[in-house]
């Protein structure tokens, strides 16, 4: 359970929704509280997706998946665009990377900013995430920029550290996917609202993946982009190569140490990521519930 130093919710803040309610098309008026830019730019969750008219945005939370779900729709031949530096963001914002349609899909990391930079109401996106459990993804993090030197981020000291010493002094990006959907950066605090609206805003607007269920959450990102693996023998190829007997190799990950749910490293950065660890959890269900839709729009976009 959650420790002691953990925010509790007030039952009534808590965003939940009785299953009556589940069944409805819209969410109850009190749960309609999302982020502005999600409601008026990203196309609801309970639209048919229009693939030929839609570009898709891809939330890219680090070590989640998002640099193998780029390599293989590269592989597909999709345009691309990555738009993960706020100053990049800005440099786009006259180009009309989203509204001249040149663009399949853009990945980016501050998926408010990003929006509220590149689109308009008239062109609205589809938005989709990969998500993982937050620790796991700390962890891989930790790991990984000891050794990545190709990445703008590589720690070599990190090296020489103990995990849990890099959760007790160094990491600072906790709650990483709440303050990011709030447009908030590393050292802000993450607060209980910013949470509920993380929520909502996942609830109703995006298409949820998650990275240990990779094959199904790309066949559901498919669907909505109208991909049709058994039409495109590229696409096939493609899906072949990342999921296929040998496909594990292709996928960007870096083996490293375990570390144990109940050592004092996991705890600490249980502790530390407690809102995004309750949204992954709900992220989770989420992906649960949204396989139906999805399937459903598989035979109706042609």
């Amino acid at each position: 359970g959650a420790s002691p130093s953990s925010p509790t919710l007030e039952p009534e803040e808590e965003v939940s929704f009785s299953p009556e309610e589940e069944k409805k098309e819209k969410p109850p008026p009190y749960a309609v509280a999302m982020y502005p830019w999600a409601r008026n730019l990203i196309r609801p969750i309970q639209t048919i997706p229009n693939p030929s008219r839609e570009t898709i945005l891809f939330w890219h939370i680090p070590k989640s998946g998002g640099t193998t779900a780029k390599d293989l729709y590269k592989c597909m031949g999709k345009q691309i665009d990555v738009e993960s530096r706020r100053q990049e963001i800005l440099e786009s914002k006259n180009l009309g990377v989203i509204s001249s349609g040149a663009v399949d899909i853009v990945f980016s990391s501050f998926p408010g900013f990003a929006l509220k930079n590149l689109v308009d109401s008239h062109h609205k996106v589809r938005a989709v995430g990969m998500f993982r459990h937050p620790v796991d993804r700390l962890v891989s993090k930790f790991y990984y920029l000891q050794v990545a030197t190709w990445e703008r981020t590589y720690n070599p000291s990190w090296k020489d550290m103990d995990i849990l010493e890099w959760a007790q002094s160094v990491n600072s990006d906790n709650n990483h996917m709440v303050k990011k959907l709030a447009g908030k950066i590393q050292t802000d605090k993450a607060t209980r609202r910013d949470f509920i609206l993380a929520k909502t805003t996942l609830r109703g607007r995006f298409v949820i993946g998650l990275m240990h269920e990779m094959e199904e959450s790309i066949k559901r990102f498919n669907i909505v982009m109208g991909i049709d693996n058994e039409a495109c023998e590229r696409c096939k190829g493609c899906m072949n190569l990342y999921f296929g007997e040998d496909g594990k190799k292709k996928q960007n990950s870096n083996p490293h140490p375990r570390v144990e749910k109940d050592s004092p490293a996991w705890k600490l950065l249980a502790e530390q990521n407690w809102y995004d660890i309750k949204l992954y959890e709900y992220a989770v269900r989420l992906f649960d519930e949204q396989k139906e839709r999805i399937d459903s729009y598989a035979s109706m976009i042609s």
